[in-house]
């Protein structure tokens, strides 16, 4: 459902829109009259200038308002080498390929040089991750 409303724009041109009942449920939600309502989403859909609202946005603009937007992409965290889970990863490595010659060990990977090792056994695929634990503060 929608209101129809007649106005007269900036340029003295009779015109009609619809209006929505979201609009007027939103300004009622808001504290506003009707008649606000309707002036609001006139100005806020082009239809009329207020110069209340354009005296804001402009003193909000010399404020530098907007200046500060997010630009939407983040640079990846640079994370220091950790020799010990570096070495740990290595030592299992080499340890299951020393054992692949006597199991029916095969495709052993190293995933993550600090964290994940990769293996099957037979026709099953395992994957071990390595985890360290935070120092309790």
């Amino acid at each position: 459902m929608s209101m129809k409303y007649t106005f007269v724009d900036d340029n003295g041109q009779s015109r009609t829109v619809n209006i929505s009942d979201e609009v007027f449920l939103q300004g009622k939600k808001e504290g506003l009259s009707t008649q606000e309502t309707i002036e609001r989403y006139l100005s806020d859909e082009g239809y009329v200038v207020n110069a209340e609202v354009t005296r804001l946005t402009k003193k909000a603009k010399e404020n530098g308002a907007g200046l500060h937007e997010k630009s939407g992409t983040r640079k990846p965290p640079v994370r220091k080498p950790d020799e010990n889970k570096r070495m740990l990863i290595q030592l299992l490595y080499d340890s299951l390929l020393s054992a692949e010659t006597v199991k029916s060990l095969s495709n052993v990977q190293i995933k993550n040089i600090e964290r994940i090792i990769s293996f099957s056994i037979g026709e099953d695929d395992f994957e071990l991750t390595l985890s360290k634990k935070r120092k309790a503060k």
